[in-house]
């Protein structure tokens, strides 16, 4: 096995401990100590990030529902980055990679972040 696999894998497993470790965070009672939006708090406006964390948390406790309407963008975002790891995995043990297309480009962070600023503008406006 090649030094880059290892480390690929080793990084995989790792990111799957950190699930774990998380959603058993999630699932407990200290889930109370997450902190509040200071910009809501003060301002009374949403920031970008508003919602993304009961996004998440919705999301690991399999509300759907709830999680997409805490925050879309953030709901899309947390989605394609699943679809990206599972190509990831299954292009590991192939010699013709798939759905390379996919995979991160810049302007798909630009994409993203004007869909961020989009979403907040018009979620402050209504």
């Amino acid at each position: 096995m090649k030094v880059n696999r290892k480390r690929e894998i080793i990084i995989i497993g790792l990111e799957m401990m950190f699930l774990i470790a998380l959603y058993v965070f999630i699932n407990s009672e200290y889930i109370e100590i997450l902190p509040k939006c200071w910009v809501y708090e003060s301002l009374g406006l949403f920031c970008p990030a508003c919602g993304g964390t009961r996004c998440f948390i919705n999301l690991l406790k399999y509300n759907w529902k709830d999680a997409f309407f805490s925050h879309m963008v953030f709901f899309i975002g947390i989605g394609y980055l699943i679809v990206v790891n599972i190509v990831y995995l299954i292009n590991l043990s192939r010699e013709k990679k798939i759905m390379t297309w996919i995979y991160p480009r810049y302007w798909y962070i630009i994409i993203f972040a004007i869909l961020l600023i989009s979403y907040t503008i018009i979620r402050n406006l209504l």
